[in-house]
């Protein structure tokens, strides 16, 4: 089994290195990645003129060997749909086709989609199912592969909704499965014997990380845990993805939160991707 394993820009891109994507270039020869999943920040979305420097750099390490495959579109998208405001469903489209017009600049083929969020959450997830077909109607513009994330609910599970969004668009909708979002419900297990998923061919991406709280921890939602060392069962999980040859990409969501050394980032990085390919192997 060879899957590709990105490297979620999002793991060594902060606000307290003020989102500096000249480290892409600067940490390609040292990472032992074969691409990356360009992290959109939410920022930007106030700010969209700032990004055309940023694309600049994006391109410019592209032009230099890296490889975007996938990108993880702005998070406010989702919460904007939920919170479903005069105004938030046509900003959360503007948003996203914003975010697909640089998607296709980048090179990537996969888009990552929070289809709810925020404190709203699934509250009146009816609004966030019956909203994705015009979002799928923009990606397919665009010619982009559309992945709905099993996000973190306050109210139901993910994995209901996504069976209902399943039920709706059947061949329609794809989704990216997070390990911590569905250990963080405790629903990991479920999730894997979900035939449904599996038998459809529903799960195109992975997005990997640990997570060390109990059932619905709100408290440890955003804390970082090295791979290995919070709760998800990693033994059983890389054992299903190899029994069922799971075919599909992957990208690495462990890293630092807060400020650490750029050597600590690159080593520990590193240390994620032989944790997934000892695992797969």
């Amino acid at each position: 089994m060879q899957n590709i394993i990105l490297c979620s820009t999002g793991t060594f891109i902060h606000t307290w290195n003020g989102r500096d994507h000249t480290l892409i270039e600067k940490f390609m020869p040292k990472l032992l990645y074969q691409g990356f999943e360009i992290f959109m920040f939410d920022y930007y979305a106030n700010n969209p003129n700032e990004y055309d420097d940023v694309a600049k750099t994006v391109l410019a390490a592209k032009e230099n060997g890296a490889d975007f495959s996938s990108m993880h579109t702005q998070k406010s998208i989702g919460e904007l749909i939920s919170r479903n405001e005069t105004g938030d469903i046509e900003n959360a489209l503007r948003l996203f086709e914003w975010n697909c017009g640089y998607a296709v600049k980048f090179g990537v083929k996969l888009l990552v989609l929070h289809l709810w969020g925020g404190a709203p959450s699934d509250k009146h997830i009816g609004v966030n199912i019956k909203t994705f077909a015009k979002l799928k109607e923009i990606s397919d513009k665009y010619n982009l592969i559309l992945t709905v994330e099993n996000i973190v609910c306050n109210t139901s599970k993910p994995l209901a909704h996504m069976k209902k969004l399943w039920e709706i668009y059947r061949g329609d909708i794809k989704f990216t499965i997070d390990v911590r979002q569905a250990e963080f419900h405790k629903s990991l297990i479920e999730t894997c014997e979900s035939s449904f998923l599996w038998d459809n061919n529903l799960v195109s991406h992975l997005h990997i990380a640990d997570f060390g709280g109990g059932y619905m921890d709100w408290s440890q939602l955003r804390v970082i845990t090295a791979l290995g060392q919070g709760n998800v069962d990693f033994d059983y999980f890389f054992g299903f993805l190899k029994s069922i040859n799971y075919q599909g990409s992957i990208a690495v969501e462990s890293g630092y939160g807060q400020e650490t050394s750029y050597d600590d980032m690159i080593n520990d990085s590193n240390k994620s991707y032989k944790f997934i390919k000892d695992g797969l192997t």
